[in-house]
């Protein structure tokens, strides 16, 4: 019985967690979560996401070739009734990490840039600024080595929405 108390405690964590930072969230987004607190081992926590889909508890979107995770109706009303089984201390530290990491967590799946290999000397990058499902700007780029992609790629995460801001204006004026 204790069991079955303590996997639907953690599910209740994993509903709460999800409607705190209320943004749709990628597994690895989740997990990091879960694992840096020590809150669920990892095989389980994937083994109760798929349940909290297959119940409708949570949602499951396909995007940008990307998968995310939001909390269903459903499950906000679940968590509703059930939400004093969660300890106010547990919950005050998930608030405080969804007010701590909202914005970057949201930015991480808002901007993004990813490349790929296509030949020995050629590597196409995709940059995408990205609001809510709706594609911004996407830039791709050809180079020759995959230092040069990585190095794009990672510059463009800092530096996106000066990116944008100047080419919006460029082309605005």
């Amino acid at each position: 019985m204790d069991e079955i108390n303590n996997i639907a405690q953690n599910k209740l964590i994993i509903l709460y967690y999800m409607q705190s930072l209320n943004i749709p969230l990628t597994n690895p987004q989740i997990t990091q979560f879960f694992l840096e607190n020590n809150l669920i081992p990892y095989f389980d926590l994937q083994q109760y996401l798929s349940e909290l889909i297959d119940a409708e508890l949570l949602n499951y979107i396909e995007a940008r070739d990307k998968y995310f995770y939001s909390i269903s109706p459903m499950g906000s009303k679940v968590l509703n009734f059930f939400d004093h089984r969660i300890s106010g201390k547990l919950k005050s530290k998930i608030d405080k990490y969804a007010r701590n990491n909202r914005d970057r967590l949201r930015k991480e799946s808002q901007i993004t840039a990813e490349y790929k290999k296509v030949s020995d000397r050629q590597y196409i990058i995709t940059c995408r600024v990205m609001e809510q499902d709706m594609i911004l700007l996407e830039l791709k780029l050809n180079v020759t080595d995959s230092d040069q992609a990585k190095r794009i790629c990672d510059n463009w995460l800092n530096r996106a929405p000066e990116v944008y801001k100047n080419i919006m204006g460029s082309l605005i004026t």
